[in-house]
Order: C-alpha cells, then structure tokens, then sequence
C-alpha cells in the first residue's frame, strides 16, 4: 500500500478483485485507435468468466476494432464523500463474436445497452493484463 496526500493509502488489486469489481458496474470506457488517434467510448458490458463481452453497430469504434484490435479498457468507481475509490484497467486484444455458440452464451450473459440502436455486433475482449488499484480514506497498512 502506498500513502497518497497525506490521508488516503492507495492499494494494488489482485486479478480476482479486479474481475469482481470489473463485474459491478455495467459501464466502461472502450480506449481503441481509429485512424491513428486514439478515441475512448463509454459501453455497456458483462464480464464473462475472465474477458469483458460489449455490443456496438457500425461506425467509427467498429472500424478502429477492425483495423487495431488492440485495446485498453477501463472501469472504476467512486465514493465522492470518502474521497476514494477504485480503478480497473484490462489491455487485451478485441475481436467480433462470430460462431453461433459463442452467440448464444454470450446473450445469456446480462449485458443490456442504453444506447440507442440495434448493438448488433458482439465484442470480446481477452486480456493480455489485468490491473486495478484502489484509493481508501487515511488508515494504518497492514503488516
């Protein structure tokens, strides 16, 4: 645990927490290259198992996925009042759910979209790293 400002400690995530964490809220930022500039989108996603599964339509996100499917994607959270929170990054290599069984588990899954539009293409993302940390008010490490 690192101190941070005097009365926050900032600890590193395990793997399993991060996942956990990535599970609990149904947005992230999709960070992917679209003609050569990097541009972030809010997604609606799920976690399946140990990869993050979001739908899109055609469009500029679709073609950068296409062209440079590698991708960063970050969730996190916060408590305003606490002055602290968490923060999950997941690098990993994006591609477009295609075979019908992969389909099928993949609208089991309990991904809805707010977006307005069909969101007929389905994305995952299967990480290469998996970080998180989080920031928690003043208190003494353990040992």
């Amino acid at each position: 645990m690192t101190r941070t400002e005097g009365r926050t400690w900032m600890e590193h995530l395990t793997e399993h927490e991060c996942w956990e964490l990535a599970s609990s809220s149904p947005i992230g930022r999709l960070g992917v290259l679209v003609d050569s500039a990097p541009e972030i989108y809010p997604v609606n996603h799920a976690v399946d198992g140990t990869s993050i599964v979001f739908r899109t339509d055609e469009g500029s996100k679709l073609r950068g996925l296409d062209r440079s499917p590698s991708v960063s994607f970050e969730v996190d959270g916060f408590d305003e009042g606490a002055r602290g929170g968490w923060s999950v990054l997941i690098k990993g290599r994006a591609t477009e759910i295609t075979s019908v069984e992969d389909l099928l588990t993949a609208e089991e899954l309990p991904l809805t979209f707010w977006g307005p539009g069909n969101k007929s293409h389905w994305i995952r993302i299967v990480p290469t790293e998996v970080t998180g940390r989080r920031i928690v008010p003043s208190r003494r490490p353990s040992p």
